[in-house]
């Protein structure tokens, strides 16, 4: 079985925005780890510059416990940089369960490209 960290998040910087395209379907322990360390590498490497960490959950079906303290430990990180955290096209289920555990009130949430572009310009 593969465990690179590609096989569950595709990470960008651009101008301070590090964008984290979760592409793993399910974000339990195994790739909450993976994801939290490229996502956390990347807030590391821009440093000052960062101003936003955008989670783009477009492709996430299910998320457990260990993902959403991943989410929580990223948001903290961010916010200890200054920076904002975005949760970015959360499907049905996903949002249901940031709701439920009020995990959603530690995060702007955008559903289009257009409310995202609106927050990051």
């Amino acid at each position: 079985m593969s465990d690179s960290l590609t096989d569950y998040v595709t990470v960008s910087n651009d101008g301070g925005v590090v964008t984290a395209r979760i592409v793993a379907s399910n974000v339990e322990e195994r790739e909450a780890t993976g994801i939290l360390n490229a996502v956390k590498g990347a807030m590391g490497e821009a440093g000052e510059r960062l101003r936003f960490v955008v989670l783009d959950f477009g492709e996430v079906e299910f998320i457990n416990s260990s993902g959403l303290a991943a989410c929580i430990e990223l948001r903290n990180g961010a916010d200890a940089q200054g920076a904002h955290t975005i949760v970015y096209r959360p499907k049905d289920d996903v949002n249901q369960v940031f709701r439920m555990v009020r995990v959603d009130r530690l995060y702007t949430f955008a559903h289009t490209a257009e409310e995202l572009e609106k927050l990051v310009s």
